[in-house]
């Protein structure tokens, strides 16, 4: 009988991993108000799930770079995506194995902060696109939505996942191989460095723990990624916060150390620190909202006027449409319909 206690108070035990992360979380979560308690348990179901227009989700990015970069001043951009009306219905839970959803996105905030942009996307159970692959190792911002794709969606298994248990993520390449063909120290290549792979990892994916935040149950992923020269050129470590149950980031915060030099304002060269963080920002399932947290009027009516201009695509597809038109009938006939140089 003693033993069988022992036992059954050994399984109740959070694992090791999930309660050393717990004050690290709490710390995050400060800015927000919430509370997670650790959990015993030592498997999580992860996989994305897919919101329908009926409630879209709309998320807020913000990117900080420290010194700030000369041509790229901090911003705060809001992101909404939907599955598209025509898409396969999924009643409940991630899409199928191998099944891919069509998205409509629509994003304003840096590099579109007038008239925004509209996109299409992708989803499935285990990853959202397009996603940069450049974004792990980027000062600077390539594209907002491939971007946001890429840091605030790691990869998933799309199935059971111990505590513990790391997995390969996305894969980073590119412009991002670059870093893994010079010499760390001096960012010099030629022939003293074409022994270098010029090859950089894939993301590294770990589930650190599962919490809880009321009645949701949330995984802490921890993602991490380098040149192959750790601790002296380029690295990203990246914490994601996923509704266990809905399928969705919660919130999401990635820190690049870019060691190598950028130019700064002040006209001067200098390594950068680039801190990218994505929050929930509507009121569906799943979301900071969901959980307790407040957001400011301010942020409520951007977030509001995002959505309503997701919910209304199609006319904002049409605008560009007839601006592409007008534009191509411009570049056919730059002097108009009577060309002054016809005889």
């Amino acid at each position: 009988m003693l033993v069988l206690t022992i036992a059954g108070a050994a399984c109740a035990d959070a694992p090791p991993s999930a309660t050393a992360a717990q004050d690290q979380l709490r710390g995050l979560l400060v800015p927000y108000g919430l509370e997670p308690e650790v959990e015993s348990e030592a498997v999580a179901l992860l996989a994305w799930q897919v919101p329908t227009h009926a409630c879209a989700h709309a998320y807020r990015v913000s990117a900080v770079v420290e010194p700030v970069l000369m041509h790229e001043a901090p911003s705060i951009s809001t992101f909404t995506f939907a599955a598209t009306n025509d898409a396969p219905q999924i009643e409940a839970g991630p899409p199928a194995s191998g099944q891919v959803v069509a998205l409509d996105v629509y994003y304003r905030g840096l590099r579109a902060e007038k008239r925004g942009l509209i996109r299409d996307g992708w989803a499935s159970a285990e990853f959202f696109g397009p996603a940069a692959p450049t974004a792990a190792c980027m000062a600077r911002t390539w594209d907002p939505v491939e971007d946001a794709f890429a840091l605030g969606w790691p990869r998933l298994p799309a199935r059971l996942v111990a505590v513990g248990e790391t997995w390969t993520g996305l894969r980073v390449e590119g412009k991002c191989n670059r870093a893994a063909c010079v010499d760390p120290n001096t960012g010099g290549g030629g022939p003293d460095n074409h022994h270098r792979a010029c090859v950089t990892m894939s993301w590294q994916e770990t589930l650190v723990g599962v919490y809880s935040i009321g009645d949701e149950r949330v995984a802490l992923v921890r993602s991490h990624w380098d040149d192959g020269n750790e601790g002296l050129g380029l690295e990203s470590d990246r914490v994601t916060l996923v509704s266990i149950e809905h399928g969705r980031p919660i919130w999401s915060s990635t820190t690049l150390q870019h060691r190598f030099p950028e130019l700064v304002v002040g006209n001067q060269f200098s390594p950068v620190v680039r801190t990218w963080t994505l929050e929930s920002a509507d009121t569906c399932a799943g979301s900071l909202a969901s959980l307790g947290f407040a957001r400011r009027p301010d942020d409520l009516a951007e977030v509001e006027s995002a959505l309503l201009q997701l919910a209304d695509i199609e006319a904002l597809r049409e605008r560009d449409r007839r601006t592409t038109r007008m534009r191509d009938r411009e570049d056919a006939e730059p002097f108009g319909v009577d060309d002054p140089a016809a005889p």
